[in-house]
C-alpha cells in the first residue's frame, strides 16, 4: 500500500507577487502554479491519488503525468514541505 502524503508549510506571495511555498524552518521556496497545486492536493492522499487527480483535468498521458509529480513531491519532501 501507498504512503499518505503529509502536506507541511504554508503558502504565500513575495513582494513580487510570485508563489512561495514557506517551510517549518522559515525556508521560502518561489514556485510556479503546478508545483504549489500538486503541494496543496498533496495532503492526505498518495501519488497515486494525485496522478489520477491530475490526469481527470489534464487528457496527457497518465505516465507522464506520474513522473512528473513523482519528481515534484521528490523535491517537496528534500525541502521539508511534504512528508
Amino acid at each position: 500500500m501507498e504512503p499518505t502524503l503529509k502536506r507541511k508549510g504554508r503558502i504565500a506571495k513575495n513582494q513580487e507577487g510570485n508563489l512561495v511555498l514557506i517551510n517549518e524552518d522559515n525556508q521560502g521556496f518561489r514556485v510556479d502554479e503546478v508545483i504549489a497545486a500538486v503541494w496543496y492536493e498533496s495532503d492526505g492522499k498518495t501519488i497515486s491519488q494525485l496522478v489520477d487527480k491530475f490526469s481527470e483535468e489534464d487528457k496527457e498521458n497518465k505516465e507522464l503525468i506520474r513522473k512528473d509529480i513523482e519528481a515534484i513531491i521528490e523535491k517537496l519532501k528534500e525541502v521539508k514541505l511534504v512528508v
